[in-house]
């Protein structure tokens, strides 16, 4: 009787006890590193993608400025050509936008400009294919890439001075 008091009366934890107390607060410390890199790794995709937009924004505004300053002509906007690759750039002094053929690279960036004809039906809606072209409509597709991401900016620029 005497050494079943001596267990009856025995404090402190046991091994498994022990054991159990470890695993789950293991467990809850991977699952908050788990909850903390995810977190990141949306942060960090919500920073690139933010940039990526204010690229976009910047060089629609470079256009409309471009667009601005420079004379309409017979095609629209000067010299560029429809379906080609271009990139904002300010040159001179005073600074100005002028666009450059090619693609940009900005850090892990890649922007560029497209302009397109525009077409209009009889009831001048804009139309894809078909209707008569409209020389005094240009679309602007701005295209901002970064690893397997895109963003498409899409806007038309008319012949204000007409």
């Amino acid at each position: 009787m005497a050494m079943k008091k001596v267990f009856k009366n025995k404090k402190g934890i046991s091994i498994i006890e022990l054991l159990i107390v470890v695993a789950v607060i293991t467990t809850a410390f991977a699952t908050l590193l788990g909850i903390a890199g995810f977190s990141l790794k949306i942060l960090n995709s919500i920073k690139e993608t933010t940039q990526a937009n204010n690229l976009a924004q910047e060089a629609i505004e470079a256009v409309r400025n471009f667009r601005d300053e420079t004379e309409w002509g017979v095609d629209g906007l000067g010299t560029l050509s429809a379906s080609t690759d271009y990139y904002p750039q300010q040159t001179g002094s005073p600074p100005q936008w002028q666009m450059t053929l090619g693609e940009e690279t900005i850090n892990i960036f890649t922007r560029k400009i497209v302009f397109n004809n525009v077409r209009r039906d009889g009831n001048d809606n804009i139309v894809e294919a078909g209707g008569t072209p409209d020389n005094n409509t240009k679309k602007v597709t701005v295209t901002v890439s970064w690893k397997d991401e895109q963003i498409q900016i899409q806007t038309y620029l008319t012949n204000w001075r007409e």
